[in-house]
């Protein structure tokens, strides 16, 4: 299959340029917003404070599990154990807190999942390992040996996203210090794995997260540090990649990706923390073409600042997790205005 590569993608103000292919598009006049911000999302009760929002998730009721870092940063040498619940599920339209869990249990989170069966399904930079969990929080597999980075198939190193298939099976990637994708099946045995450090096709500087593509068995991934997107069939077989956050001093990297079932892609994109010109989200069409941004320092769009998951509601919003700022951002489809008649 034939590699897309855009050569550059500068997103500041109204300004998008594709370069590579030597397409460059300018938007001539204001066009009208897509998405819109839901103020004072979520509505948490005072004594629940959110920290570090690593991970965003949406379940099979479609409320939203928030994986956060209450009262830490990004410390992978932690080794005392966050007292307050890391999880959280909150309500899609109100806001409201459903219930909060994980106390106790990890040192830095990161990644979220969850699948079919509302599986709960973690990972944590700190303990290195991946989880399963209930809906309700309880514990139904860890992989990884607590506080031990290795590469292999039962060790992990700062693993970062989990993808998981109807049939159980799950993709990790792996992440931090590795530089792989491993899959394993529904009991945690590892069945293959693919990449290395480098900047090939198949190669990977931080594979920090994951989707599939709807109606198909590829599974893409967001590579971090090289600033692009690559897909690949179900076993690893490398397919194409998208380079359009190629060039770190005018864009920035590509830290998640999620697809619907549309076949649209929703990147987020984060140069540096506070770089709020260069930070933001923007949605590619089946043929990975641009057809919006939000954010990047565009009058009346949400401030993005450290942008590191996102992920997509039942009802078409865009949730945000941002780790320096400690938030989620709510985008939901903005209403489309009658033309008359």
């Amino acid at each position: 299959m034939r590699s897309m590569m855009i050569g550059s993608l500068v997103l500041v103000g109204l300004v998008v340029v594709a370069g590579g292919t030597g397409a460059r598009a300018r938007e001539q006049t204001p066009r009208a917003r897509s998405y819109e911000e839901v103020k004072d999302w979520p509505r948490l009760p005072a004594n629940v404070q959110l920290g570090e929002c690593a991970g965003v998730a949406v379940d099979a009721n479609g409320h939203v599990f928030i994986f956060h870092r209450p009262g830490r940063g990004f410390d992978p040498a932690a080794t005392e154990k966050l007292t307050e619940p890391a999880v959280l599920e909150v309500d899609a339209d109100s806001g409201a807190l459903i219930k909060a869990w994980g106390a106790n249990t990890f040192l830095v989170p990161h990644g979220i999942t969850i699948d079919g069966a509302n599986d709960v399904f973690l990972t944590d930079v700190g303990l290195q390992q991946v989880f399963k969990f209930s809906h309700d929080g309880a514990l139904l597999l860890a992989l990884g040996e607590p506080g031990v980075g290795a590469w292999d198939g039962k060790h992990f190193n700062q693993p970062t996203d989990i993808a998981i298939r109807p049939d159980g099976t799950f993709y990790v990637s792996d992440g931090y210090v590795n530089s792989r994708v491993a899959i394993f099946d529904r009991r945690g045995n590892e069945i293959r794995e693919w990449g290395r450090k480098g900047s090939g096709p198949g190669e990977f500087s931080n594979p920090h997260g994951l989707t599939f593509i709807s109606g198909t068995t590829d599974v893409l991934v967001a590579d971090r540090e090289n600033s692009r997107l690559q897909l690949f069939d179900k076993d690893g077989a490398f397919k194409r990649q998208w380079i359009g956050a190629k060039d770190a001093q005018t864009t920035g990297r590509v830290f998640a990706v999620a697809a619907d079932a549309a076949g649209s892609y929703y990147v987020a994109i984060r140069r540096a923390d506070y770089d709020t010109q260069h930070t933001g989200v923007v949605k590619l069409d089946r043929d990975w073409k641009i057809v919006d941004s939000i954010g990047f320092g565009r009058p009346g769009d949400p401030v993005f600042n450290a942008v590191h998951d996102l992920a997509l509601g039942k009802d078409g919003a865009i949730y945000v997790a941002e780790t320096r700022t400690k938030r989620v951002v709510k985008l939901r489809p903005a209403a489309r205005k009658s033309s008359g008649g």
